[in-house]
């Protein structure tokens, strides 16, 4: 192998490894879900975004809001978008929640620099599988 084959060589295998450091580092997984206690909701209340994927759906970007008392509402993100209210409550460690559509369960994780708030559940006008993952910054 010539020097210049060797050194395009190593150069190629160099930048393959960068791209892949930066999209870990872009992308940081979560913490395990937190086991969650009373007056948990006070740190996690607040605005959050991200994607809804409910079954036989197109995913859509979703906004909610978080009160200190477990009260939330979910909103697609397009302009007069309803508000869906909902309720949280924590039972043994976890988070079961119920909505004006859905039903089931939520977790909470921990990244350095961010909330991670997950659903699954189901709808309540047929069962179809409820899959929302939201954010929100420390």
């Amino acid at each position: 192998m010539t020097p210049i084959r060797w050194f395009l060589h190593r150069a190629v295998a160099a930048l393959a490894l960068a791209v892949v450091i930066a999209g870990c580092a872009a992308a940081p997984p979560t913490e395990p879900p937190r086991v969650m206690k009373e007056g948990d909701f006070k740190t996690l209340a607040g605005h959050w975004t991200g994607a809804s994927d409910v079954q036989g759906e197109l995913s859509s970007e979703i906004e909610g809001i978080i009160s200190e008392n477990g009260a939330f509402w979910i909103a697609d993100r397009r302009p007069n978008a309803v508000q869906t209210p909902g309720t949280m409550k924590i039972v043994d460690g976890g988070v079961q929640y119920d909505s004006a559509k859905s039903e089931g369960k939520m977790t909470f994780h921990e990244t350095s620099t961010a909330w991670v708030w997950k659903w699954q559940g189901v709808t309540k006008d047929g069962g179809r599988r409820v899959s929302n993952q939201l954010t929100k910054s420390k």
